[in-house]
């Protein structure tokens, strides 16, 4: 079966006699129509309940891009194409266009190679790829939320994960307490004192950060004085109070942790960290891809954007090393979606020491995309198999 967009009517038809046709959570049917006036049909594949599964990804107004829209778009265009090979309507929506009268969103055309906005039917699973953090902490959101529920849409990763919390919710269960480094939120002056005191090397670093922005060291030498490291330059204080005077306001503008040092493993010189993609699937979190990122130009963080460089995770793995990765991101994806709500994607950064003991960085529920190719055809693939298996579940439980 095809479907086709009508632009004068602004309606969804499909190009079968006799059929019957629903799209997403819409209770309305889809309509047959004969002359389809060289639309371009879609084709589409059909789910229980002469249905058609539809997706949406949800992100913000961008008046910057000529679209319109925010987020990744790369990564929309990429999963919407590959959804669309496979029969699953798809678009993208923010929270303005969705509370328009009929619904609006942006389906990405291949032909003219742009998002065009068109009417759309109200999905069976919201992509949440919302960009800002503030946006999701508003009671516009949490109204958002309580309509796809009242609808019964699924909502894909409810939120941003705090980088503390993460912390907390990972130490209040106890089964990673071995893979993490000890973490504190700076307080104030006596708390970060007493930390670096019992560490002598520590990171600091945005609660609500990414990419590596905005991170700090702090090493505290035998002779009590200080080094204070940010990716582009180093300064010394001669103790903590001097330190605490220059640095305070820089730190205590945002919500930042201070967090113990771990000594990594190095590789020619350099240190290097995992980042493995995990994706849900039928009662487990399986990693969906391993890489890894090599630090170049400075020691602080590997992140590619403050210069670190691809390095092929064949050449570090071994059957220890992906069977503790694989334990590890299991963990994550139980105790994390108990504590913050369903986690269907999330990537994982894993530092290693020179023991070989593993730590967990960070866990990001709204992963960008990767620069290995075969990791994205994977993330498509897992992504594409999992709003399946959520919306089957879903119909299947009314």
């Amino acid at each position: 079966m095809n479907i086709f967009y009508d632009i004068p009517t602004e309606s969804w038809y499909h190009d079968q006699e006799s059929m019957q046709l629903f799209a997403g959570a819409e209770k309305e049917e889809i309509h047959y129509k004969q002359n389809q006036n060289n639309q371009t049909l879609i084709p589409i594949s059909i789910f229980p309940g002469s249905r058609m599964l539809v997706v949406g990804i949800l992100t913000s107004l961008n008046p910057k891009k000529e679209s319109g829209i925010g987020g990744n778009l790369t990564l929309f265009r990429d999963l919407s194409l590959y959804l669309l090979e496979h029969g699953i309507l798809v678009f993208v929506f923010t929270v303005e266009t969705f509370h328009s009268i009929p619904v609006k969103g942006f389906l990405f055309s291949s032909i003219s190679n742009k998002w065009i906005e068109v009417k759309m039917p109200l999905p069976d699973i919201v992509y949440n790829r919302i960009p800002s953090r503030g946006f999701e902490a508003s009671e516009d959101f949490q109204q958002l939320i309580n309509y796809f529920q009242d609808h019964g849409m699924n909502l894909f990763n409810p939120c941003f994960l705090d980088k503390y919390m993460m912390y907390e919710a990972l130490m209040e269960d106890g089964s990673l307490t071995n893979h993490l480094p000890s973490t504190i939120i700076l307080g104030d002056c006596d708390g970060l004192r007493a930390f670096l005191k019992s560490h002598r090397h520590i990171y600091l670093k945005p609660s609500k950060g990414s990419q590596g922005k905005g991170i700090y060291t702090l090493i505290e030498n035998p002779d009590e004085t200080l080094q204070f490291n940010s990716l582009k330059h180093s300064e010394s204080f001669p103790n903590f109070s001097s330190f605490w005077e220059h640095k305070k306001m820089l730190l205590m503008r945002r919500a930042y942790l201070a967090q113990r040092a771990v000594i990594p493993k190095k590789l020619n010189g350099h240190r290097y960290d995992y980042r493995v993609l995990v994706h849900y699937e039928n009662g487990f979190y399986k990693i969906t891809g391993k890489a890894v990122r090599m630090s170049q130009t400075q020691e602080i963080t590997t992140h590619t954007p403050r210069g670190g460089k691809l390095f092929p995770y064949k050449n570090l793995q071994s059957r220890n090393l992906n069977r503790k990765l694989a334990y590890i991101a299991q963990k994550c994806g139980l105790i994390l979606s108990k504590k913050f709500g369903f986690l269907g994607e999330f990537s994982i950064d894993i530092g290693e020491d020179s023991t070989g003991s593993l730590f967990i960085y960070e866990v990001n529920s709204k992963p960008m995309q990767f620069d290995e190719e075969e990791i994205e055809a994977s993330r498509l693939l897992h992504l594409k198999n999992l709003f399946i298996e959520l919306t089957l579940l879903n119909r299947t439980s009314k």
